[in-house]
């Protein structure tokens, strides 16, 4: 089969999102090509939270002191292409049908998941379009996912936290092992988790591939600037950002502390002004993204508890915030809403469209929540107040969000 448009084939690999036969018979494939992820200068990055934010910060650091930088993300925000990108800049929908139409038939073949479509063709245009570095999110946990066949400079885990237990396991400790399957012989690891008991995990592991755990330092000094906030980390003071979310300064503090270790190690090259351009031009779309200032619309993609308590530890630096929320069904969206009361009177539950969407009438007659039938009517009952609106809860969720919002012409 040859194809024309890519739309043509995205409708088909996305058919295909719980296909697969585990990493093994990924490798087996990738193999089978020659293993041409080996010829990659990857970076690696599990976690519970913050793996885009932190991708896309190195990605940012790296391109502003001048590489070309490949960075693998998921969920897609925008067009599925946005999964693959380099220096910012989506896949070429001719590349894309380029490798498509190469691979398909032996996709088929070997009946490959959407996600191992996706990282192969991610190869493949990384190592045509000669990247100087790559930097690869996991989509689930670390041991198992079809990211896990690099072989990478320097592995990272951003934090661990209660998600995704039905696969991951329903402790911390499991959890963490999971993740921990990144590690590789001899690839140190650098995180920013600094729960003991998940450490202790990283540190075993670690040693066992002869490999340092490394942990990121504390940061210190949050401030508000005219367009964001400053953090002081280490010897660096005033490290500026671009927007208002705190929980962005850990994930810059990690980014710093791998592009640091790249220096130490002789891969880049790197000066303290680049560093800090990179991180102040690292704007990641749908985490607590400002759509519209006037009314005010923030986008966060807060999708668990941990994720929505790092939300609230910024709202409660915001008055009278009023927030629209939908969640998956198989996230704790108990916990999430508790986290949410603590900051808002109101929180507008709405459904959205998706098979794992959370059936909205499970929270009838909760106190200090308010069922609308849809996300635009939700939208509308929201901006008659006057309010700042956020709208989080799915990452599905926000990305369906924003394109609404961006049609009815409230972005900028």
């Amino acid at each position: 089969m040859r194809f024309q448009k890519a739309e043509d084939v995205i409708a088909i690999i996305e058919q295909r999102k719980n296909r697969g036969y585990g990493l093994d018979h990924f490798k087996a494939y990738m193999a089978s090509l020659g293993n041409p992820q080996d010829r990659l200068r990857s970076i690696h990055i599990a976690g519970t939270n913050g793996k885009g934010s932190t991708t896309n910060d190195i990605r940012s650091i790296l391109q502003t002191a001048g590489y070309k930088v490949g960075s693998f993300t998921s969920p897609f925000m925008i067009t599925h292409l946005d999964r693959i990108r380099i220096n910012d800049q989506d896949i070429r929908e001719d590349a894309f049908l380029a490798i498509t139409n190469r691979f398909y038939d032996s996709w088929m073949e070997w009946d490959l998941s959407m996600f191992e479509i996706d990282m192969c063709i991610a190869v493949f245009y990384y190592l045509e379009e000669q990247v100087d570095f790559c930097v690869f999110e996991t989509g689930l946990g670390g041991r198992k996912d079809a990211t896990n066949i690099l072989q990478p400079l320097v592995s990272v885990i951003t934090n661990i936290g209660m998600d995704h237990m039905e696969f991951l396991g329903d402790t911390l400790e499991k959890i963490a092992k999971e993740k921990a399957g990144i590690v590789k012989e001899g690839i140190d690891l650098i995180t920013a988790e600094d729960k003991e008991c998940c450490l202790q995990v990283f540190q075993k592991h670690t040693a066992s591939a002869h490999a340092q755990c490394i942990k990121a330092g504390e940061i210190s000094n949050i401030q508000e600037t005219a367009d964001g906030l400053s953090f002081d980390y280490g010897n660096l003071k005033d490290v500026a950002l671009y927007g208002k979310a705190r929980y962005q300064c850990r994930n810059a503090a990690l980014a710093i502390e791998v592009c640091l270790y790249l220096q130490r190690q002789g891969h880049i090259r790197l000066t303290e002004a680049q560093l800090r351009t990179g991180l102040h031009q690292a704007v990641w779309i749908g985490r607590f993204e400002t759509i519209s200032k006037e009314p005010l619309i923030i986008l966060d993609g807060a999708h668990n508890a941990d994720g929505i308590h790092a939300l609230c530890e910024t709202l409660k630096q915001m008055e009278d915030v009023q927030v629209l929320f939908s969640v998956l069904k198989d996230k704790n969206f108990e916990a999430m809403l508790q986290e949410l009361e603590t900051v808002c009177g109101e929180i507008l539950v709405v459904p959205f469209y998706n098979e794992r969407a959370l059936d909205v009438k499970l929270l009838e007659g909760r106190k200090h929540i308010h069922l609308m039938e849809s996300y635009e009517q939700g939208i509308a009952y929201a901006l008659q107040k006057a309010k700042p609106l956020v709208i989080t809860g799915s990452l599905y969720f926000i990305s369906d969000v924003r394109k609404y919002l961006i049609k009815k012409g409230y972005a900028g």
